[in-house]
């Protein structure tokens, strides 16, 4: 079967007014054929997950106890909170450069 052909029994399927199955043994064709192809093209259809937004702020946050830590900290759309100590934020703009480098939405 070929995407154009599965786009066909696409179109009569939803004409026929039958069942999936029906139309399918009606048509003379495997439910795994069917469901291989519509997985396939519903998989192309669907646009990549786009990363979840991260703010990169100086450290000033009253969250902490105990006086406010210098640094860097990573707050995340969850609510985790990841802290870098002051002299790491090099390191960190390397790290995020690195693991974000496949991930650049077009």
């Amino acid at each position: 079967m070929t995407k154009e052909e599965f786009e066909v029994l696409q179109l009569d399927l939803q004409q026929s007014g039958k069942s999936i199955k029906e139309y399918l043994h009606d048509a003379g064709v495997n439910y795994s054929t069917y469901n291989y192809w519509r997985k396939k093209l519903q998989e192309k259809a669907s646009p990549k997950p786009e990363l979840a937004p991260i703010s990169f702020t100086q450290s000033s946050d009253p969250v902490f106890t105990g006086g406010v830590p210098s640094g860097a900290t990573l707050l995340f759309p969850n609510g985790l909170r990841a802290h870098f100590g002051s002299g790491t934020e090099d390191v960190l703009r390397e790290l995020l450069d690195k693991s974000l480098v496949n991930h650049v939405l077009p």
